[in-house]
């Protein structure tokens, strides 16, 4: 009888941990998969580009990138 509880005592453990082993893999693996799309994402995009303004009290442009 004693034998039977530590058996399932045990299964019951070992369910536990293969169930957050199972977890942070998971999440791992989405992790690593939004990372590739971000670098993907960084690589194929254009430089960001502006106009950049300073504006005189007349309202006369002063520069213009």
């Amino acid at each position: 009888m004693d034998n039977a509880a530590i058996l399932v005592a045990t299964a019951a453990v070992l369910s536990v941990w293969i169930a957050i082993f199972v977890y942070l893999w998971r999440i791992d693996a989405t992790a690593q998969a939004l990372r590739r799309e971000l670098e993907r994402e960084r690589r194929e995009s254009l430089p960001p580009s502006a106009e950049v303004t300073r504006v005189r009290d007349t309202g006369e442009p002063v520069e213009r990138h």
